[in-house]
């Protein structure tokens, strides 16, 4: 699987007449070496695979990224870098822009005579949106972690809970289930704050009648999943009902929308288009979906601004929202998977819950 990815990063760096392309962010030097540590620079070309790294991973990094030369650094990351860059007599390499800072790339520059430094594209993003079988496997246990602890968080919802309260139960039944961390601070808001889509969980009790909005996801084997359910909590007003019904209706035909070939941009513009048959597109704050997968928001983005055409085993969320100020708001949000015939919700939560505290 590590070779495979290799393979198609370094057709990607001869597409681009680059000698080499330097990672050194996270879900990349994980996605193509394996390495799971918090410090590491691989080097990619076909002259050599080169992973560095300092002293507390050296026995880490040599089982982990087999595939590559390792490298335990004694002085600063760029000398080394510079200093293998030299030895291999490259010209042109490319390095992730997303990533880099200008000070890293200007030590790297000083240490380098006369090699040209690319910003490139990030190629490793662009490789991880379409996912392979192994990948796949585990976003899908991500998601059943997620969807098992919402399941069992529910029934614990009682009068007198905080909205912290609430989020901080919900992550603990996720961690129960296997989840490493929080694929994200979990949302939990209620009443008009419902609003805000990325309202902070606040020492506020859950009001006895409202919609609340639960945005959570789990970590299992490094890969994420992404959930929003904005439940029924006693008899909220006919007004957010029926903003809930709208929402869940152009949800569930957005998921019925995606297929291959499509872009990104035409999907999101579908629900927009569907929103303002009601007149309620006004509401709309965000885009329709991101990637999910090493990272909780990675390529593609589904907006409005993104050309990127979806294509199989590609694995993203559908999640449209309303936000009404001083009333509140409603997001339905499952992870989707791309296949041949269109999509398929890997979430099973259901969408319509209600509860009495």
């Amino acid at each position: 699987m590590i070779k495979e990815r290799i393979t198609k990063l370094l057709e990607k760096v001869k597409e681009n007449e680059l000698d080499a392309f330097v990672i050194s962010s996270y879900e990349n030097y994980r996605y193509f070496s394996g390495f799971t540590g918090s410090n590491c620079t691989l080097i990619i070309s076909e002259k050599g695979l080169y992973a560095l790294t300092d002293g507390r991973y050296d026995i880490q990094i040599r089982n982990q990224a087999k595939d590559f030369s390792p490298v335990v650094i004694s002085r600063s990351m760029t000398s080394h870098v510079a200093e293998i860059l030299k030895s291999l007599q490259f010209s042109r390499v490319g390095y992730e822009t997303s990533n880099v800072t200008d000070s890293y790339i200007r030590a790297l520059k000083a240490e380098s005579n006369n090699i040209e430094f690319v910003p490139s594209p990030d190629f490793g993003e662009e490789i991880r949106a379409v996912k392979d079988e192994e990948e796949i496997t585990f976003i899908r246990h991500a998601v059943k972690c997620a969807d098992d602890a919402f399941a069992a968080f529910l029934p614990q919802i009682k009068k007198g809970m905080t909205e912290r309260n609430a989020a901080a139960l919900l992550e603990y039944e996720m961690a129960r289930r296997g989840s490493r961390k929080p694929a994200f601070e979990t949302i939990a808001a209620s009443e008009i704050r419902g609003s805000m889509p990325h309202a902070e969980p606040q020492d506020i009790e859950i009001p006895e009648s409202c919609l609340m909005t639960f945005d959570f996801g789990a970590t299992v084997d490094g890969y994420m999943s992404d959930i929003t359910r904005t439940i029924h909590i006693g008899n909220p007003s006919r007004e957010l009902c029926e903003l809930w019904d709208a929402v869940f209706e152009v949800q569930q035909k957005c998921i019925k929308y995606a297929k291959p070939g499509l872009t990104c941009r035409e999907l999101d513009e579908y629900q927009r288009s569907l929103f303002s048959e009601n007149s309620l597109d006004k509401y709309i704050m965000h885009s329709l979906g991101h990637g999910v997968g090493l990272a909780i928001h990675e390529a593609p983005t589904v907006s409005k601004r993104s050309d990127t055409h979806l294509s199989k085993n590609m694995i993203i969320t559908i999640e449209p929202g309303l936000y009404v100020e001083n009333l509140g708001g409603v997001r339905i949000e499952d992870t989707v998977l791309i296949t041949e015939d269109g999509a398929v919700a890997l979430t099973q939560s259901p969408h319509r819950i209600n509860i009495t505290l």
